[in-house]
């Protein structure tokens, strides 16, 4: 039960058709790739804005049709111009998939604009924004007493060093907006062990600290997600979580492989954050177990389609498909709950920290036996959608042979 939400099955799917397309873009290869494959086996045309020509997603069998696009991190302007003038072209009113944090951002900022051609899963720009926020989210949070890790707002650089000092190192020092931080610095935080890597950094923030919070390092390892959509009125219909079984790199990394579980405690806690903020659309929190206390930390909340919505989907639990229905015809009956013991592996990363493993002489064949064991789905390979695959391996060894030799000047940071 959720406030009163009974789970129920959703009716076996009839044969229907589905004339309105499915637009999504090209920003995050896995996230999009895996919707374009779920909704395209649905029988529903799938468009791609074509805003990275290095995305393996352009390349797959299940792109109907690609249209060139600025990137919304490079120009939210021409982002926007671009739908509007997509969307003047269409006889229909698609359905507008969110992939990544600047275009949801883009979406909620100019979603007046946009909705009389696209229909969107997105709530209030304010609402979006206090999510992708994260110096508003965590202040937020903190307000409404649900248990996260240590965080201090600083306004001025020595609150920023006696901060540092009261939570002790190490710690870590977020950006309010991860993926223009990640744009810059090409890593989701800082990790801070001294004193003088704290100087560094504010070196490097050049001035900008105000944007930027310093955070405590919860303990462990056990981090759980779950992936799931709310309605318009902030009911949950579809709810699949996963443990996040590894990432890369080792702490604050992607996750390269998850298996689904049901955990009743986070999963609780982050719907009622979320219909008590009225959230719309398609959401992924994340926590972290913090054992001195054993209790799950809130770490962050997504709110666009994610990398193991594949994972969603072998689970019985077909969120965008979820979003489509809800958005074309309304009235859509909960389904629930997700398949356990389901394993996830984005097969391209995972070769990463594979790789370095071999680097590191820890290359371990029994850890591979236990991955081969029980039901699995990959984030790229499958055998009639090869390209995509073949693309990204690609690219990876020739990012790596580009980067070879080359010292990560950060990396201590």
């Amino acid at each position: 039960m959720m406030n009163g939400q009974k789970i129920q099955t959703q009716k076996k799917d009839t044969v229907i058709k589905h004339p309105e397309s499915v637009i999504l873009s090209g920003i995050h290869n896995v996230n999009a790739l895996g919707v374009a494959r779920g909704l395209r086996r649905k029988g529903i045309p799938v468009i791609l804005l074509d805003v990275d020509s290095h995305s393996m997603v352009r390349y797959s069998r299940f792109v109907s049709r690609r249209f060139p696009c600025p990137n919304p991190v490079d120009s939210e302007k021409g982002f926007i111009d671009a739908l509007i003038e997509l969307g003047r072209s269409l006889d229909h009113r698609p359905v507008f998939i969110p992939t990544g944090d600047a275009e949801v951002l883009a979406l909620a900022k100019h979603k007046e604009a946009l909705l009389p051609y696209y229909r969107m899963p997105v709530a209030s720009f304010d609402t979006i924004d206090l999510l992708v926020n994260k110096k508003r989210f965590f202040q937020d949070v903190i307000s409404r007493n649900i248990p996260c890790p240590r965080t201090y707002f600083p306004e001025t650089i020595d609150e920023m060093r006696e901060m540092a000092t009261d939570i002790g190192y190490p710690l870590i020092i977020k950006s309010a907006y991860s993926h223009q931080f990640i744009q810059k610095f090409h890593k989701k935080v800082f990790v801070i062990h001294s004193p003088s890597e704290l100087e560094t950094v504010i070196g490097l923030v050049n001035g900008a600290h105000q944007d930027f919070f310093l955070q405590e390092i919860i303990p462990g390892n056990t981090l759980y997600l779950f992936y799931a959509y709310f309605n318009r009125q902030s009911v949950p219909l579809g709810i699949c979580g996963y443990d996040k079984v590894r990432q890369f790199p080792k702490d604050f990394g992607i996750g390269t492989i998850c298996r689904s579980t049901n955990r009743s405690q986070p999963i609780h806690a982050a719907v009622e954050y979320l219909q008590n903020i009225g959230y719309y659309g398609l959401a992924e929190p994340e926590f972290k177990l913090d054992p001195r206390d054993d209790q799950y930390k809130l770490i962050e909340i997504n709110t666009r389609a994610v990398t193991m919505t594949l994972l969603a989907k072998a689970c019985g639990v077909h969120l965008e498909y979820l979003a489509y229905q809800d958005l074309i015809w309304g009235n859509i009956e909960s389904l629930g709950p997700a398949t356990e013991g389901i394993l996830w592996i984005d097969e391209i990363t995972e070769l990463h920290y594979q790789l370095s493993r071999i680097r590191r002489g820890l290359f371990s064949f029994s850890e591979l036996r236990e991955m081969s064991k029980g039901k699995k789905v990959f984030a790229c390979a499958v055998w009639d959608d090869p390209v995509p695959f073949i693309i990204g391996l690609a690219r990876f060894f020739y990012e790596r042979f580009k980067s070879f030799g080359k010292v990560d000047t950060m990396s201590g940071i």
